[in-house]
């Protein structure tokens, strides 16, 4: 049989998970130590500057967890607060911690170390959940729970992406899969090989993909949280943290090349203009109903996309 140039990726990839189900069976081989973790879910956050959507995210995802392990990166805009209310309110559920100088990955991998439950559920401060329908998270914990205990896996999840306002998408991404979930151990840890950081798990791992909208993205963000994310994964990539130790410092000084201007507020406006111009409006016939929390959020929307002669000319920040 031949096999043509077009083929090879997709026969690699499948060879690839036909390897990693086959060792998914024999992974106490391949143990120097084997740690039985008791079965439940541990939902970790990362969080910094998500005042706007931390309580619903939370509320969204707090039924299917038996942990959640928060660890604030230095918020400043009162998400910090939020959640020491959240957590004296959820004693025992909501543990929080504040490091606001660990880097991305330290970040990722301090909070992971904080878990103690068998399933890892990597959750963000943005993200909003569906709590009831065919789709409701419930659903994802019960599935989890089925899996075989004696396995290891790492699964991708798919969201459904809001940007700019609640009622728009970016059509270059109007979903996001990424490796939210997986079985903890020790081999298991956060890496940032190159732009983007993202979990190292052995080879024994079985990869699974599970493509059901649990839940949302809200990438609906203040103007100057828009014009840091602009900036962020170039940041990321570059890795200079001596030269710029946080993206703040690397977005002061690449303004004036990108938006002609030395002032943040202004470029972060024009940062909202540049990047909403070709967002479309969102279609529940596509992707479904909102999830129930974000329903109230739906009637005064803190930020709405302006329209003039049918285009999006810039954004009312309420």
């Amino acid at each position: 049989m031949t096999i043509t140039a077009n083929q090879y990726p997709h026969l690699k990839n499948r060879l690839t998970r036909l390897v990693r189900t086959s060792l998914s069976f024999f992974h106490r081989l391949f143990l120097a130590s084997y740690h039985e973790k008791p079965m439940g879910i541990s939902v970790m956050i990362r969080v910094k500057d998500e005042a706007d959507w931390i309580r619903p995210s939370i509320e969204s995802i707090k039924g299917i967890a038996d942990e959640i392990v928060v660890v604030d990166n230095g918020s400043s805009d009162g998400t910090y607060e939020i959640l020491e209310e959240m957590a004296s309110k959820e004693k025992g559920l909501i543990k929080l911690w504040r490091k606001p100088d660990l880097s991305h990955c330290d970040l990722s991998n301090f909070a992971l170390e904080q878990t103690v439950f068998r399933w890892v559920f990597r959750w963000d401060g943005d993200m909003i959940a569906h709590t009831s329908g065919d789709y409701d998270i419930s659903k994802l914990r019960e599935r989890l729970l089925f899996l075989n205990p004696e396995r290891y896996y790492l699964i991708y999840l798919r969201h459904i992406n809001l940007s700019g306002d609640l009622f728009h998408q970016d059509p270059d991404e109007m979903v996001h899969i990424e490796e939210y979930i997986h079985t903890c151990s020790d081999q298991a840890r956060y890496i940032h090989p190159g732009r983007f950081e993202a979990i190292k798990v052995p080879k024994y791992y079985s990869v699974l993909f599970w493509y059901e909208p649990y839940s949302f993205h809200v990438n609906v963000k203040s103007a100057r949280r828009m014009l840091l994310r602009y900036f962020w994964e170039d940041w990321m990539e570059l890795k200079d943290y001596k030269k710029y130790p946080k993206v703040e410092d690397y977005v002061d000084e690449k303004i004036k090349d990108e938006f002609k201007t030395d002032l943040l507020e202004e470029a972060a406006g024009l940062c909202v203009k540049r990047v909403c111009t070709d967002f479309i409006r969102y279609d529940p016939k596509i992707f479904g109903a909102y999830p129930d929390l974000l329903k109230p959020y739906l009637e005064k929307p803190k930020y709405r996309l302006i329209y003039e002669d049918s285009k999006i000319i810039g954004r009312d920040e309420g």
